[in-house]
């Protein structure tokens, strides 16, 4: 689709945390012509995932908001289907989600609303310039041929990384960076700066260029403490 008349922002990793997306998006103060896009992983880790699912059912009411689906967010889905897929997101971080319902909730416990948001999640989100995913892609596939491997769970290894053939900037989080700083290779940009892990919730307008980083206790990043450069990527 054509790029957005307005800004078109990209928001990294949030993982539940609540206070620093707050504080972030009364930074950017987004207009009704603003896109942003959140790159996956809403969920988890963090304390306060029933608050940011909260949060994003009001952000859109005040502007364009496109969610891709992580794998976090995969998992959280899957674990409606049977006890298994329920444990092995609890392992992954889904326990902190449930907590953030109340202590020792159930599935039953998330109320509709936040299930009908999720299930609005998008794999990819592509625009005349940029595509905005997950996790990785392939680059000699269109997004529609990717697999949701690749989208969803494969790293972003910078060694490995090439060109998507279209020419277009791709943005990605998931793969968590150790410094907690953007991994921009010109090409393909990694906006995970592990928020939870006492790193940064990142959000960049990508015509601009302009970065806004806030931490999980609601303090934003002085501009010139940024960084693009020294990108060490750590599995997780």
């Amino acid at each position: 689709m054509p790029d957005a008349s307005g800004r078109l922002i990209a928001i990294g990793d949030v993982h539940g945390c609540g206070h620093a997306l707050q504080v972030l998006i009364e930074e950017i103060a987004p207009a009704a012509d603003d896109q942003i896009v959140f790159l996956g992983d809403l969920i988890d880790q963090g304390r306060d995932t029933c608050a940011v699912l909260e949060f994003i059912i009001e952000l859109r009411k005040q502007c364009s908001v496109i969610l891709i689906q992580g794998n976090h967010e995969e998992m959280m889905v899957s674990a409606q289907e049977n006890e298994g897929s329920l444990r092995y997101w609890e392992n992954c971080g889904g326990v902190s989600t449930l907590n953030s319902y109340r202590f020792g909730a159930l599935l039953k416990d998330i109320p509709p609303e936040h299930w009908e948001l999720l299930a609005t999640c998008q794999p990819y989100f592509e625009t005349d310039h940029f595509i905005l995913t997950h996790a990785n892609y392939r680059p000699d596939l269109s997004m529609d041929q990717q697999e949701s491997y690749q989208l969803r769970w494969a790293l972003f290894e910078p060694d490995e990384m090439q060109p998507h053939y279209s020419g277009k900037t791709v943005v990605v989080g998931h793969t968590e960076q150790k410094n907690s700083e953007i991994l921009d290779l010109g090409f393909a940009m990694c906006i995970d700066t592990a928020c939870w892990r006492h790193g940064w919730l990142t959000a960049v307008e990508l015509h601009s260029g302009k970065v806004w980083q806030a931490s999980r206790w609601g303090i934003m990043r002085e501009e010139g403490e940024q960084s693009h450069r020294g990108m060490v990527p750590v599995l997780r």
